[in-house]
């Protein structure tokens, strides 16, 4: 699948979220419908009202269990790992150093959970390298509730979990977004499911700080 790369735009943050220039939301999922023609007078080929009725309902079913994917249940050998990410980066944003520190264990588990035997050569040499760069990060997150240490971790571990998912593609659009006001100036970046920026690096203080630098689908 090929990667975007879009122009990286260094926004200028405030603190007041209706200046946010990135608020877009994701774009729903295209629904295919399909009409079925009754026809009465081709006799035995033609559906009834109530078979059409049936094929209708059926097609319903198969485009609401479409609209969202489970990273958890997706075929992805990484899948609960990036899983686990997402909610980490979710609960920076929110500033609860709690949660961070039990989704940092929720990466350590799922990182237990990787079964190097069934990974494919490209993806086996992947690992080697980074399951102890990864594991090094969410230990420090886990073992803290304060969030400016947790989101000094939280950088290096986006940068090499940024490597793995350009890899190894998720199974659902990520964009890799980027906050040019954190630690004075220097910027850091975070890998999320959705356009819209929602910093885990400044959370609740500037929330809306930030661009998408390239996506990743």
């Amino acid at each position: 699948m090929p990667i975007v790369a879009t122009a990286l735009i260094f926004v200028a943050c405030n603190n007041s979220r209706s200046k946010n220039t990135h608020a877009d939301h994701m774009v729903a999922v295209a629904e295919d419908t399909a009409t079925i023609a009754v026809d009465n007078g081709k006799g035995d080929t033609a559906l009834t009202k109530e078979e059409a009725a049936g094929v209708s309902n059926t097609a319903a079913k198969i485009e609401s269990s479409t609209e969202k994917v489970n990273l958890k249940t997706a075929s992805n050998p990484f899948a609960g790992l990036y899983s686990a990410y997402f909610e980490l980066k979710d609960a920076l944003v929110k500033d609860n150093g709690a949660a961070a520190q039990a989704t940092a264990k929720g990466i350590q588990a799922a990182i237990e959970k990787v079964n190097s035997e069934q990974l494919d050569a490209v993806q086996g040499k992947l690992w080697k390298e980074y399951q102890r760069k990864l594991a090094f990060d969410t230990e420090h997150i886990a073992g803290i509730k304060e969030n400016e240490h947790q989101r000094e971790h939280f950088v290096t571990l986006s940068k090499n979990m940024f490597v793995l998912m350009k890899s190894v593609k998720p199974e659902v659009t990520v964009y890799y977004q980027h906050c040019p006001m954190y630690r004075d100036g220097k910027g850091a970046n975070w890998l999320s499911t959705q356009k819209k920026i929602e910093n885990p690096y400044l959370g609740q203080s500037m929330p809306t700080c930030g661009s998408i630098v390239e996506t990743i689908q």
